[in-house]
């Protein structure tokens, strides 16, 4: 009995002891695990914090490009100047206009451009039309309503769509305002001005359903409001395309006429009326188009001024002009040349290094510009006009008595000529008056010591005309055909 009680108080030893041994191993693991846990809340608040920077970073990445996007953006859509939409922001509305468009509504196009930018431009300079811009962008926001979209497209053009649109009649009145709201003169840093506009206008759907076509149309329409005299607007005609065509097809041609030096000069005798012997000559550019017959410069040349193509064309000529000059040495030579080309600095520059370099005596050389031209800008003329005159040019004015200048004018004016055309006054009013009127021109003339050349004098009824009225020149078809460089004696 004492045995089995030595054995179980031994086994509850042990069994106590392991207790123990367990008790401490569960503590110890207990400890471990704490130990563990406490590593990993540590690492789990190391991770969360290096989570929150990099969310952080994040964000301050996110807001960058964000901000980098907004930037990108609009300089993609605004224009930088004057905070307008530019032409591409200006498109996707349009497109998204025409995606919704309801059958009974329309909407309208207006493409809006400033008359003689260029020459305001040339004048003020860039920094002052800047300026203007930005005080034309102002008053095209003020003639807007909620249902317009205005933008700017390039330079001194502007575009508006109109939707929401009813009523035609609307929009007409839309373009009436915008119209009329140029009348008034805008007050700049650089002084006083008014300029005017004309506006080229497309309607939806009837013009169009498409943006490209629509945009196009809508310039067209410019085109023809700039041609019917600008300051005024022009809705788009399906005639206008088929005209832009021809447009495009003439240009092509005087381009080539150009290249493969297909344009003919001759040149027309200007007689002394006395004897009817003759030291200068006038030269005539003629076009050869074939079937279509031969064309006058004055048909051809006004267009050349609008595709820009009148600068080869004038260089071109010029040069031509001087070679041919080599061939009558004892002749002087009248050049009728048109505004762009007076004007152009650059031009200039080449007449003087083509007249050097051909070795023609500028002194030869007499530059012709009409009235109706010198009348529109007599300060500037008077200033290139001088330079002209400094590098050896004389100068006459073409076409005088149909343009409106005074004979005050000419006393500023370096003119050594004045060339009046007797024909188209004498259509315009009777012979009497005319005679009249050209006898009190004739004698102020000579006391500013300027000479009278009679153009014009196509008969025996004219010249006679150009004998009372006290004429020095005559020249007309009367005299014979235009003479070419070897007929000229």
């Amino acid at each position: 009995m004492d045995n089995l009680l030595y054995i179980v108080i031994g086994l509850l030893s042990i069994l106590a002891i392991l207790l123990l041994f367990s008790r401490n191993k569960i503590l110890r693991e207990k400890k471990e695990a704490e130990r563990k846990l406490k590593d990993t809340l540590s690492d789990l608040d190391n991770v969360y914090s290096e989570i929150n920077t990099t969310q952080e970073e994040l964000n301050v990445k996110y807001r960058e490009i964000k901000t980098g996007e907004d930037k990108i953006r609009k300089l993609a859509y605004e224009d930088s100047y004057t905070g307008l939409p530019n032409g591409v922001a200006f498109i996707e509305v349009l497109n998204h206009t025409l995606e919704t468009l309801r059958k009974e509504e329309y909407a309208g196009i207006m493409y809006i451009d400033l008359d003689n930018f260029k020459q305001i431009d040339d004048m003020w300079g860039h920094a002052n039309c800047d300026e203007l811009i930005l005080d034309v962008s102002h008053r095209l926001r003020q003639n807007q309503d909620e249902n317009d979209y205005l933008a700017k497209m390039s330079g001194d053009e502007f575009m508006v769509l109109s939707q929401n649109i009813l009523d035609l009649a609307e929009f007409d009145e839309k373009l009436k305002r915008i119209e009329a709201s140029f009348r008034f003169p805008f007050i700049t840093s650089f002084g006083q001005l008014v300029i005017t506009t004309s506006i080229g206008a497309a309607v939806v759907p009837r013009d169009g359903t498409k943006a490209d076509v629509l945009i196009k149309n809508a310039s067209t329409a410019l085109t023809e409001a700039k041609r019917l005299g600008k300051d005024n607007y022009c809705y788009y005609d399906e005639e206008m395309t088929t005209k832009e065509i021809e447009n495009l097809e003439l240009q092509s041609n005087l381009t080539n006429a150009i290249k493969n030096d297909n344009l003919i000069i001759k040149y027309a005798p200007v007689y002394d009326i006395k004897n009817k012997t003759y030291d200068t000559v006038r030269m005539r550019l003629l076009w050869d188009r074939g079937e279509q017959g031969i064309w006058h410069a004055r048909k051809f040349i006004g267009f050349a001024e609008k595709t820009g193509q009148i600068f080869a064309l004038g260089e071109n000529t010029f040069k031509k002009v001087c070679e041919e000059m080599k061939a009558f040495t004892d002749k002087k030579v009248i050049l009728p040349l048109s505004k762009r080309l007076v004007l152009n600095y650059e031009f200039r520059n080449k007449l003087y290094s083509i007249v050097n370099e051909s070795g023609i005596d500028a002194k030869r050389l007499i530059i012709e510009i009409d009235e109706s031209i010198l009348i529109a800008d007599i300060p500037e003329f008077s200033f290139v006009l001088e330079e002209l005159i400094a590098k050896g040019f004389s100068f006459r004015v073409g076409r005088y008595g149909t343009g409106g200048m005074s004979m005050e004018i000419l006393k500023v004016l370096p003119v050594s000529q004045i060339s009046i055309a007797l024909n188209r006054l004498l259509q315009e009013d009777e012979e009497e008056e005319v005679v009249k009127y050209l006898k009190i021109v004739t004698e102020v003339a000579k006391k500013l010591g300027k000479t009278i050349s009679f153009s014009g004098v196509n008969d025996e009824a004219t010249d006679a005309v150009a004998v009372e009225c006290g004429g020095e020149y005559v020249e007309g078809d009367l005299f014979g055909p235009l003479l070419t460089v070897n007929e000229i004696r």
